[in-house]
């Protein structure tokens, strides 16, 4: 008889976290157009904070949440393209930002539990993680899409790390003044409780 594997039901979670994180922080692109530069690019985009979070803090299970919830975003804006197309650009650059944290990390010398992580260690990521990501992602739509990059690759794929950058630096900046105010936080959500 074959035995079936016991799946962690936190390993799970943490997927389906990194997946819903993803289409919360993604959601504003749909209802404000005006960010949106072409029919999958955008001017800001904010999951990229959150790929670099979920990656950093659940590891290979942020990268399957991530590399599912890109995939299906890319799905649902254009559903012309061949599903496999998508499949790989959503794989590929999330394969590549998840290689850039676990390296980041480890020359960083950040612990597992991540509780020597720095604020400029944090940018440092950000900053390669958007610019590597912009690259594959423009590099993969153009080369796996008809017509859904401009033209230019050099646009697409300089105007995709912007769109990632700013997305991070939002991200970022939120999370850092978040962390700074957290008992005022707790103590404003226990008042109104």
């Amino acid at each position: 008889m074959i035995k079936i594997p016991q799946i962690n039901k936190s390993y799970i979670i943490e997927m389906l976290l990194s997946f819903v994180l993803y289409w919360i922080f993604v959601a504003p692109v749909f209802f404000l157009p005006q960010f949106q530069i072409g029919p999958v690019t955008y001017y800001l985009f904010l999951p990229a904070g959150v790929k670099l979070f979920a990656m950093m803090v659940f590891k290979w299970r942020g990268f399957v949440g991530i590399a599912v919830a890109a995939f299906t975003r890319l799905l649902i804006t254009d559903p012309s393209q061949p599903w496999m197309s998508w499949f790989i650009v959503a794989l590929s650059t999330s394969s590549v930002l998840y290689m850039i944290v676990v390296l980041g990390l480890k020359l960083f010398k950040v612990n597992k539990d991540l509780s020597n992580l720095g604020y400029y260690q944090v940018v440092a990521l950000a900053t390669v993680s958007s610019v590597v990501n912009g690259i594959v992602f423009a590099y993969g739509v153009n080369s796996l899409t008809t017509s859904q990059i401009s033209r230019n690759l050099l646009h697409s794929g300089f105007a995709a790390i912007i769109a990632n950058f700013a997305g991070n630096a939002i991200f970022v900046c939120a999370l850092v003044l978040i962390m700074r105010h957290k008992d005022s936080i707790k103590s404003l959500i226990n008042r109104v409780r």
